[in-house]
């Protein structure tokens, strides 16, 4: 064990939301999302100088979770970010230390909470030990955690939590950092239901099978509005951007992934003066993502705080 004295040091990571084109993202297609800075996920190392300790304390109190690291599976995503991230600092040594884990992104909701929570775990370890890598580097090594969660992510998750800017992703080509001209405005509503993100994907490929035709042809047509909004985007055409959420909704609702809470959401934002509005996520639950712009923001948070949801708001500025 390394008699190295190590000084207590915190990260974080925000969540995430999808404006254009899951569920095509993970056939190869491209989509555009988002970091949400309103909610995030921190993580903090302290040491503990005991003569009996030689391992990491792990604390995730939200989730009510707590465990020596020795004794925690592979499989345990908190226990196997801590250790893809040793394995490629090198790191072989022992950490006497107590990490506590704390989020406020909603779990399961398709914010990209397992996302955002191993990163800033990974970010806090590596900075502890006093090393550096890239955002391309954390968000390879949160992409494995993710794939122990979620089977065959797309990545776009670990990608814009990482790097923490709007960009146009596909697992076919380099991410495409965005910025608009102007400030673009969305809101965010919560159905309150929750779902797992590999439970709704294998629905997904199991429905595939049964309608390959129909799946295939909406997956492109997907990706054909994925990146004509990154046009509108880039040129902050709020009201393009609108029309084109609610085309990818419509095609989602056809995919089978919406359900009549995420419908609901999503008509009421609309009639509160919306440009357009679709689920953001995977689906089957989670939440919705509303186009607005400054003077129509106020009257759609308060159409759905009046439903009982309890809106996000994010401003995206050039």
């Amino acid at each position: 064990m390394t008699n190295k004295i190590y000084a207590p040091v915190s990260a974080t990571a925000p969540a995430k939301y999808i404006i254009i084109g899951e569920h095509a993202v993970v056939h190869g297609e491209p989509a555009l999302a988002a970091p949400l800075n309103s909610v995030y996920s921190t993580a903090t190392l302290r040491p503990v100088h005991k003569h009996n300790t030689t391992d990491l304390y792990i604390n995730a109190p939200d989730i009510n979770f707590s465990g020596a690291l020795e004794s925690m599976p592979h499989d345990n995503p908190i226990a196997n970010i801590v250790r893809q991230t040793l394995q490629e600092l090198h790191y072989q040594d022992s950490i006497p230390g107590s990490l506590t884990v704390t989020s406020t992104i909603p779990i399961a909701s398709g914010l990209g909470s397992s996302a955002s929570i191993s990163t800033a775990i990974s970010r806090c370890i590596i900075k502890y030990l006093g090393h550096n890598l890239t955002n391309d580097e954390i968000s390879q090594i949160v992409f494995k955690t993710e794939s122990l969660q979620h089977g065959n992510p797309s990545g776009i998750d670990n990608t814009v939590i990482a790097h923490e800017v709007p960009m146009l992703f596909s697992k076919a080509s380099p991410a495409q950092h965005l910025r608009p001209t102007k400030p673009l405005y969305y809101v965010l509503a919560d159905t309150g239901q929750t779902r797992s993100t590999m439970d709704t994907l294998n629905i997904f490929r199991k429905q595939s099978r049964k309608k390959t035709t129909l799946f295939q042809e909406s997956v492109r047509s997907i990706g054909k509005i994925a990146k004509e909004s990154s046009l509108a985007f880039q040129d902050a055409d709020h009201i393009k951007l609108g029309n084109l959420m609610s085309k990818n909704h419509a095609l989602l609702q056809k995919l089978g992934v919406s359900t009549p809470e995420l419908d609901k959401l999503v008509t009421i934002a609309i009639a509160s003066g919306a440009n357009g509005a679709k689920l953001s996520g995977a689906g089957h639950g989670g939440h919705i993502i509303a186009q607005v712009n400054q003077q129509t923001m106020s009257s759609v948070v308060n159409a759905l705080k009046d439903i009982g949801s309890k809106p996000l708001t994010a401003i995206i500025n050039p």
